[in-house]
Order: C-alpha cells, then sequence, then structure tokens
C-alpha cells in the first residue's frame, strides 16, 4: 500500500506570481533581474525577441543558475521560478526553496514597479515502484474493479481538483494528479515511479480585482508547503 512518506523524492518545484496590467519592457526587466539576481543566478541569460502582440504568458527572458537546478522565466503576465531536481543525488529543500522564491518574487515586483494579482505553488513528487498504473488502480478502485476492467493497466492516473478557503485569507483552486510515469536520470537507468502532481494557486477570476499585499504573498509561500503535505496525506494516509 503506497502511504505519504513514500514520497519523499520531490522532482520539481514551482512559485509564481501573476502581474495583471503590468507594462512589461523587455530591457528595464532583464537589468533589474540582473541587478537582483546576480547571487542566484550565474548561468547565462536568455531574452526572445517576440513581437509585442505574442501571448503575455509567453517568457521573454529567463535567468539560470549554472547546473541548471534554478530558472527564473518572467513574462510580461507572470513569473516563474523554478526548483529541478538535476540526477539522483540532488535533494531538493522544498521549504527552503519555497522561502526563497516567495523572498525573491517580493523583491523583483518591488523592482519593476509590477502589482500581484494571482499566485501560485506546483510540486511534483513520486516514488519509485515496478508496477505503478496497477499500484495506484489498487490503491483508489473497489475490489470488484481490480478483476476487471482495472487488473492490469500499464498506466493510471487519478484527476481531483477542490475549491476552498486557505488561511482565511486566500480563495484557493487545489489540483491533485496521481498518475504512473518513468523518470531518466542523466546518467543511469529509467524508473517507474508513481508521480504525485499538486498545483495550489488563488482564483483567476479574482486576479484583475486584487492586488494581494507583501505580507499576503509571504503568507501564501510560508503555509504552502505544509497544505501541499495535508493534502497529499488525505491521499496516501499512514494507516
Amino acid at each position: 500500500m503506497l502511504i505519504f512518506k513514500d514520497f519523499h523524492e520531490t522532482s520539481s518545484i514551482q512559485a509564481t506570481v501573476f502581474m495583471p496590467g503590468f507594462n512589461f519592457v523587455t530591457a528595464k526587466i532583464l537589468k533589474s533581474l540582473l541587478d537582483l539576481g546576480s547571487s542566484l543566478f550565474d548561468g547565462d541569460p536568455t531574452v526572445l525577441p517576440l513581437p509585442e502582440d505574442a501571448p503575455v504568458d509567453i517568457p521573454r527572458v529567463t535567468l539560470k543558475n549554472r547546473d541548471s537546478s534554478m530558472r527564473l522565466e518572467v513574462a510580461p503576465l507572470r513569473i516563474n521560478f523554478f526548483r529541478i531536481k538535476i540526477n539522483e543525488d540532488d535533494r531538493i529543500a522544498t521549504g527552503e526553496f519555497i522561502s526563497t522564491a516567495g523572498d525573491f518574487l517580493k523583491k523583483v515586483l518591488n523592482n519593476i514597479g509590477a502589482g500581484c494579482g494571482r499566485m501560485a505553488a506546483v510540486i511534483n513528487r513520486f516514488c519509485y515502484n515496478d508496477n505503478p498504473g496497477l499500484e495506484i488502480a489498487k490503491h483508489f478502485c473497489k475490489g470488484p474493479f481490480m478483476e476487471k476492467p482495472f487488473d492490469r493497466p500499464n498506466s493510471f492516473e487519478v484527476h481531483a481538483h477542490k475549491k476552498y478557503p486557505f488561511l482565511s485569507s486566500f480563495e484557493i483552486n487545489s489540483w491533485v494528479r496521481i498518475k504512473s510515469g518513468r523518470v531518466k536520470p542523466k546518467n543511469g537507468t529509467p524508473h517507474a515511479i508513481v508521480l504525485a502532481e499538486q498545483d495550489i494557486n488563488t482564483l483567476a477570476e479574482l486576479m484583475d480585482s486584487k492586488i494581494y499585499s507583501e505580507e499576503e504573498i509571504s503568507k501564501f509561500f510560508a503555509n504552502v508547503i505544509g497544505e501541499f503535505d495535508k493534502i497529499l496525506k488525505l491521499y496516501f494516509p499512514s494507516n
């Protein structure tokens, strides 16, 4: 039986802020980012010369660190800050990263004069399993369904969405997707896995009418890891 503690490997985590109505000027944004992020992003920046009518969620500027374990994508509508597992020995400290990301995103918003109309965090965790499709089916399906049609699935997926108040301050979407998959390290053999994808975000329909304060941004990111864990424990209780 799968339990919460099985999902101790984090493949990626993402913190995002949305900037509705922001006047994006690539040269100014790049200068601000290089001034702020020199200690975090020591790789070469990437700038895409997109036309003015390109979709506002496509990144114009991307910063990375040298080993590509951290990446910042800046588009006219949103800023995405990623921490990515780069090899089997790489361990992502989720709480430490999300704290760093939240603080850095606040600095970027202040520096470029943008307001935050929406926030999101996404985490992908997994556990190794030789037959993940069957394992997920056995975990979530009643006995008669395991005889047919779920007796030998090559892949399997469970997907759920909820809306609810969070911390008495936010109205959020919570998405959970449990599915079979594979990971392939740079040096090594592929592994079959059970993947748990989670996404918590404030409501898109409020984005044009709400600007979050620095305190609210800090509150959201300081508590989102605990909420991720609380949710995943409902899907995979220990007993």
